[in-house]
């Protein structure tokens, strides 16, 4: 059965690619193959990019109208500017998605938003 992929795990490995001791190296790069391997994957699936999300668009609105909104704080604008840069490049997680829907939802119900 093929494991899940951990992405976090990969990118720790190969930052040690890159030590002064061959023994390190060697075995990150085995344990690299081996996470391959085992989630039932090939490199060609995993460095290809990730596929938009139907719902990319409809977030970046609502991040759009957030970051438009003079009632939001300059501190959760980054935030919401990181979001949105996150959206871009396919790399928002569900709990960020899940939590961009709450704030902007709570800003509606508010009346802080600026339609876009």
């Amino acid at each position: 059965m093929a494991e899940k992929f951990d992405r976090e795990r990969l990118v720790k490995l190969l930052g040690m690619l890159g030590s002064d001791h061959d023994g390190e190296v060697l075995n990150a790069a085995r344990h690299i193959e081996a996470m391959v391997r085992t989630s039932g994957s090939d490199w060609d699936k995993l460095l290809s990019p990730a596929p938009k999300r139907s719902s990319d668009r409809t977030d970046l609105k609502k991040l759009d109208e957030l970051l438009a909104a003079t009632q939001v704080s300059d501190i959760l604008k980054l935030r919401l500017a990181a979001m949105r840069e996150a959206v871009r490049t396919g790399r928002l997680g569900d709990q960020d998605r899940h939590l961009l829907r709450m704030l902007h939802r709570k800003a509606v119900i508010d009346g802080t938003l600026v339609t876009v």
